[in-house]
């Protein structure tokens, strides 16, 4: 990447200063990403056990960006993006530096020909959807990477040629299930059609499920070693012997255990099994879809927007008995010191020998790193997960 103004008026000179930050540091990344995978394999990584440690108290001189300021322009995209890579960076245990095109969760939705909304103080949003008569005429031909998807592809291309050689990792576009992907295409009358018309929402899921296959298959070819693992969210990464993918769920949570049964898991299963398998994100509780995480062999494991509304402790003792993963965060008792906070997370995460947890942690400052950092060496020895 040459130095001066880019095309795009971002400094390159500035992007190259911050990468370089990263690349000093590549073996360890290289290291961490390794171990990451172990986990994800039932393995026993090398030395203490993960820790997906970020920092919000690091040097970070780099500009910012609004919303609207980082579309078109793969530089400041990028610069968004490598924020939260330096956290991670800064983090100096096993959280995994990587970088997105950041384009919304409606973005597999644009390959049916629509395209969000932007704004200067949130996240893109879907706002135009496609009618009834319109989603009956399509069939799989019809789908196409085109404007904004193809947009963040070009993104993807850029942050890829820029991070090479680094250590940091680029990411795919937001993924989401196809139920979620349905929904964002034809809005809330999905919820009505599952019960007036569920032929015509099969033949929509069916479709949001090839769009997702589609669109998922261009970005793993633009990620850089995506045949051996695959990244996400600037700390956590999987390998591609789980499947690697992050697939979200967030609007199956709105509907019925039956309801989810017969219109949302079969097609999530599909697109899973087809790429290998891969972790369920949702933010709120549902039990039905835990349940159904836990049942499916292809979920590789979880992950929650809202840790705080689950008995944590169970859900890590189940999904270890499966042989599946925790990735996020567990809330402190009240009371509770970091050390005992990290031990009883990582006992009940325990199974067969190994810890099926990767933990996420971010102190307020530089004191909170260096202590977290101490308690967590000290739960790993006191539960034999230190090597």
């Amino acid at each position: 990447m040459a130095g001066g103004k880019g095309g795009d008026g971002v400094d390159a000179g500035l992007i190259k200063e911050a990468l370089e930050r990263v690349r000093d540091a590549k073996g360890r990344i290289d290291l961490a990403a390794a171990a990451q995978c172990a986990v994800w394999e039932g393995g026993r990584p090398e030395g203490p056990h993960p820790l997906l440690l970020t920092s919000r108290s690091h040097d970070d001189p780099y500009p910012r960006y609004g919303h609207l300021g980082r579309f078109g322009s793969p530089g400041a995209m990028l610069m968004s993006e490598l924020h939260s890579a330096l956290a991670a960076l800064h983090g100096g245990m096993q959280a995994v530096p990587s970088v997105r095109a950041n384009m919304g969760c409606g973005v597999f939705a644009s390959l049916f020909g629509l395209r969000q909304s932007r704004f200067e103080d949130k996240m893109p949003w879907m706002r135009e959807h496609l009618n009834k008569g319109r989603i009956m005429g399509m069939g799989p031909e019809d789908l196409r990477v085109g404007g904004e998807f193809a947009e963040g592809l070009g993104y993807m291309e850029y942050m890829a040629e820029a991070v090479e050689g680094t250590g940091c990792r680029v990411y795919p576009l937001d993924f989401q299930s196809p139920f979620n992907i349905a929904h964002l295409v034809y809005g809330d009358g999905l919820f009505y059609e599952l019960h007036d018309d569920p032929a015509f929402a099969h033949h929509l899921l069916g479709l949001a499920t090839q769009a997702a296959i589609m669109g998922m298959e261009e970005c793993l070819r633009r990620i850089p070693g995506s045949e051996f693992e695959v990244a996400h969210y600037s700390d956590v990464v999987l390998p591609r012997g789980r499947g690697g993918l992050k697939i979200s769920e967030d609007t199956t949570t709105l509907i019925s255990g039956a309801m989810m049964a017969e219109f949302a898991i079969p097609y999530t299963d599909m697109v899973l099994e087809r790429f290998g398998g891969g972790y369920v994100h949702y933010c709120g509780r549902n039990e039905c879809l835990f349940e159904a995480a836990l049942a499916s062999p292809h979920v590789c494991g979880l992950n929650f927007g809202n840790p705080e509304m689950h008995d944590m402790e169970s859900v890590l003792r189940r999904l270890a008995e499966r042989g599946k993963v925790y990735y996020g965060g567990v809330p402190m008792l009240g009371g509770e010191s970091e050390e005992s906070h990290f031990t009883r997370s990582l006992g009940a995460s325990l199974a067969g020998g190994s810890a099926h947890l990767l933990l996420q942690c971010a102190p307020r400052d530089a004191a909170g790193l260096d202590a977290a950092v101490r308690a967590w060496v000290a739960a790993c020895g006191t539960l034999g997960l230190s090597r």
